[in-house]
């Protein structure tokens, strides 16, 4: 079941940008499975397609912003998991401004004994591989595409 849960539109807006790397106002198949990608997934044609119906209200090829809700919704998945990936977001978005930053992953690499090596490297390594926009930070949107379809 996909759950039209209630997203932020700041989230809404840093996922579309995500998606519609052209910046034309249209997220297309293409750009959903290069973003898939990206993450280091493999999204098939039919897949993709598949879920760009399902959001795509007005047949038009692409999916613009006020058809985006869905198709995220649809990109996150099930409730119970997004929650779940959400909540671990949380506890590493030490601040709640809605992005990770390599400070906020170096105070939580800090507290954990699973890492021994220089933590400053690790944190920095954390960072590099959820950053799809290598902005320097990390959103909720990149960190679950990562989690979920990074094989």
């Amino acid at each position: 079941k996909v759950i039209m849960a209630e997203v932020k539109e700041t989230e809404l807006e840093v996922a579309f940008k995500l998606f519609d790397q052209d910046k034309d106002g249209l997220v297309t198949t293409e750009e959903l499975k290069m973003l898939i990608e990206k993450v280091g997934g493999c999204m098939s044609e039919g897949e993709a397609r598949g879920m760009m119906r399902q959001a795509n209200k007005d047949s038009n090829g692409g999916i613009d912003y006020s058809e985006f809700r869905k198709l995220w919704a649809i990109v996150r998945g099930e409730e119970e998991d997004e929650l779940e990936i959400r909540e671990d977001f949380r506890r590493v978005d030490l601040d709640g401004n809605g992005f990770i930053t390599k400070e906020e992953m170096l105070v939580v690499i800090s507290d954990c004994d699973y890492f021994v090596s220089d933590k400053l490297v690790e944190a920095q390594k954390c960072i590099a591989e959820l950053d799809v926009d290598q902005d320097g930070q990390v959103s909720y949107p990149e960190f679950i595409l990562v989690w979920k379809y990074r094989k």
